[in-house]
């Protein structure tokens, strides 16, 4: 004779598969006793009974005054993720930071934080030291990632040692990586062609060399005046990394600043904060913005907002890149062949910084 499952149990059994496969997320509140009553058909009893068994198992927790909660432990033990950012002067570095910690704390997983200073040898140091401390997977910024590095070694001993890497923001090309990113091409070409739509048509550009955003940057610039039948004047195009940022701005270089740009209408630059530094030198280059030169560039931060003039930017993802990132590195980390490669489609953000001509 076939013995009766208890309905009580039928409901325990559909409680916990939806926990486990996800349905029912880890800290969030339980679906309540009245709700299960009217999708089952069954008793209030009955409802509570099931809870009870979830209880005992330690998948739910009951919260007075509050309801039922899921056990943040469910499914897996705490998990130390690494977190290797480039610079924490940068604007995206909180945006990031909270996108990333909103999904690892509603989990109960713990961040181990390190940057990078945009160095090459200071990354290495940070990976090692990641790698001593026995992370469950890592998500990362890259380093320079327009040039050779010497530190794939490392991101390849951590594939073979199955722990996931998601890179954000910028990546290493020669490297077969997990990658969460803005189109970089096609947000140059979308500023441009801003640019291009109000009748500029002499237009410069300022893009960083050492990253691979800086060249794919320059690439939709590129390809934007081209399709545009305009020309490039690479005299009209000026290159820097973060250590000769600051020079790139100084009196010393105003000579070479304000020939690249003397008979553009229009710039863009690689970011806000590059943009922002062209605006304070314009009154010593006796440039007035936007009535001499109109600027447009990249993140759409609050530097943007807060310039005068304000500036066209390109968005960023923000916290929506951080929770995507950890969010794929946690299912990485479970489902070790899942993959994510994306880009998100940028917009533009339309501000005083860029004069009509047209």
């Amino acid at each position: 004779m076939t013995k009766t499952v208890p309905k009580y149990i039928e409901i325990a059994d559909w409680l916990r598969q939806n926990i486990q496969d996800g349905t029912f997320k880890t800290g969030e509140r339980l679906i309540t006793e009245h709700s299960l009553c009217e999708k089952f058909n069954i008793s209030r009893h009955t409802a509570r009974s099931a809870i009870a068994v979830l209880e005992k198992e330690d998948l739910v927790v009951r919260r007075q005054g509050d309801g039922t909660y899921i056990n943040l432990d469910v499914g897996a033990k705490q998990k130390n993720i690494g977190l290797l950012l480039t610079d924490s002067s940068c604007y995206t570095f909180p945006n990031t930071i909270s996108g990333v910690e909103e999904v690892l704390s509603a989990k109960g997983h713990r961040i181990t934080l390190a940057l990078s200073q945009n160095k090459v040898e200071i990354e290495r140091n940070q990976l090692l030291s990641l790698q001593a401390a026995n992370i469950d997977g890592l998500i990362v910024e890259a380093v320079k990632s327009a040039l050779a590095s010497p530190n794939l070694d490392i991101y390849k001993d951590f594939a073979a040692q199955n722990i996931p890497v998601v890179f954000v923001n910028t990546y290493y090309p020669r490297l077969d990586c997990n990658y969460i990113i803005n189109d970089d091409v096609e947000a140059s070409r979308i500023a441009t062609g801003h640019l291009i739509n109000q009748g500029h048509q002499k237009i410069g550009g300022i893009f960083k060399l050492d990253s691979i955003q800086g060249a794919l940057r320059y690439e939709g610039f590129v390809n934007k005046l081209y399709g545009q039948n305009l020309k490039l004047d690479e005299h009209r195009v000026l290159w820097y990394s973060d250590e000769t940022l600051d020079y790139l701005f100084s009196n010393e270089q105003f000579p070479l600043l304000s020939e690249a740009l003397s008979d553009c209408t229009a710039v863009l630059c690689y970011s806000d904060r590059v943009a922002l530094k062209l605006i304070e030198a314009s009154p010593k280059l006796g440039l007035r913005i936007p009535h001499d030169l109109s600027i447009a560039s990249f993140d759409d931060s609050i530097l943007s907002r807060l310039a005068t003039p304000s500036i066209t930017s390109v968005t960023h993802p923000g916290p929506e890149m951080g929770n995507l990132a950890a969010t794929s590195l946690l299912k990485m980390i479970e489902i070790p062949s899942h993959k994510m490669q994306h880009a998100y489609t940028p917009t533009l953000t339309i501000r005083d910084s860029v004069r009509d001509l047209s």
